[in-house]
């Protein structure tokens, strides 16, 4: 069995992840992280609402930046919303208003490609 922080620990960006699942006993249970290559994407914080939304949010001064402050998860009932940016709140609003999956995602937008950030 490979724990997930053994294989994480020589991957210098994983990224996000999620996890999902129901446990033996029958618990839901659910996980997400965050790492970050810039300052500004590695000054963030998680921290879940009373609402139940787990926000990424800067932790120093920073002003709101919709790249990297968001809404990271938000349960609808049985279902969960999860991803990494201002699209979990659209698709969460428009599940607890009665629209079904596949129109809830309809019209999105993909996050903007920063080329300084893609292999020449």
């Amino acid at each position: 069995m490979v724990l997930l922080k053994d294989a994480l620990a020589d991957n210098s960006y994983p990224g996000r992840g999620v996890l999902w699942c129901t446990t033996g006993d029958g618990t839901t249970l659910g996980a997400y992280f965050l790492t970050g290559r810039s300052p500004a994407s590695q000054a963030r914080t998680l921290h879940l609402t009373a609402a139940g939304e787990l926000i990424v949010g800067p932790s120093d001064a920073r002003g709101h930046d919709h790249l990297r402050h968001y809404v990271a998860a938000r349960q609808i009932g049985t279902r969960l919303v999860f991803g990494n940016g201002e699209q979990v709140s659209t698709v969460a609003d428009r599940l607890a208003s009665g629209q079904d999956p596949l129109p809830a995602l309809d019209g999105l937008d993909y996050e903007p490609t920063r080329r300084s950030s893609l292999p020449v």
